[in-house]
């Protein structure tokens, strides 16, 4: 076998990482025909099939898999290269990618950015927001350095996740309706893109064991759409309590103390990412701000 060329094997890697062709052509900025062709030299010079090629999937050989596998142990290393060369250096710029679920966004992210911005001018923050479910395969591809979620669905080999903070969470009602029973027993639900069916969440139980009479009045994976359902009377939610601390402090939204409840919030990390100091930096700003 002559030697393979490494660019034709970075080509093969984005294709299975992002699942297709012209997702990788587009991540690489280079046009969809070139990526179809590094990947079949690159299966010319190792002399065996990588990929089955289907119009809407990528299927791998049992030999694709296994080039994938060290493929990907090969890039992930020279990422950490990468980032351990930055960090030893003190050349804190460039970009961090990272992702949150979307009830992160509209409270958290402002301060969080703004101070991060504050210590490190060079950096520059690129923030996704969304459920996991969409996000995992760019954390995958490396596109996405981490992701912070509440809820993770199954996750592929090579990503793993661990608990960052446990956060409290509080059932909130208009207070204008919270006198009123159509309303008290009306729950607004949480629905993630995976989960099969939200009433069986374990804080809808947990309301329905004070309110037996309680139905879900509607379904959203949007948390600000739940909170301006709360808001306009729709019925109860249950939301992270820095999401709605403001709102309870002006009178809009009452908080049922049925408990102390929290959820865990969740870092998705590929197993071989480089704990830099600037990542953990992040990471500790939101612990902080998320549990206060």
């Amino acid at each position: 076998m002559n030697k393979f060329d490494l660019n034709y094997l970075k080509y093969f890697y984005f294709v299975v990482t992002l699942n297709g062709f012209t997702k990788a052509a587009d991540s690489l900025h280079v046009q969809q025909p070139v990526i179809s062709r590094a990947v079949k030299l690159l299966e010319e010079q190792l002399g065996f099939k990588l990929i089955e090629r289907q119009k809407k999937q990528v299927i791998l050989t049992t030999e694709g898999k296994e080039i994938f596998k060290m493929a990907q142990k090969m890039f992930d290393s020279a990422d950490q290269i990468s980032a351990f060369a930055k960090e030893r250096l003190g050349n804190i710029s460039g970009d961090l990618c990272f992702a949150t679920s979307d009830s992160l966004a509209p409270e958290i992210m402002g301060p969080i950015l703004k101070a991060f911005i504050q210590r490190h001018p060079s950096m520059r923050p690129i923030h996704h927001a969304g459920p996991a479910s969409l996000l995992l395969d760019k954390i995958s591809a490396g596109a996405i350095e981490f992701g912070i979620f509440f809820n993770v669905p199954e996750l592929p080999m090579d990503l793993e996740k661990s608990k960052l903070a446990h956060v409290p969470f509080d059932f909130v009602i208009s207070k204008e309706f919270a006198k009123n029973k159509k309303t008290t027993e009306s729950f607004i639900a949480s629905k993630e893109q995976d989960d099969e069916e939200s009433f069986r969440l374990p804080l809808f139980q947990k309301y329905r064991s004070h309110h037996k009479n309680v139905s879900i009045a509607a379904i959203s994976s949007s948390s600000m759409a739940r909170k301006a359902m709360a808001i306009s009377g729709v019925g109860v939610t249950i939301l992270p309590r820095f999401l709605v601390q403001e709102d309870i402090k002006k009178g809009l939204l009452k908080s049922l103390h049925e408990g102390e409840y929290s959820l865990p919030l969740y870092l998705v990390e590929r197993k071989s990412s480089y704990k830099s100091k600037l990542k953990n930096e992040l990471l500790s700003l939101m612990k902080d701000m998320v549990e206060a």
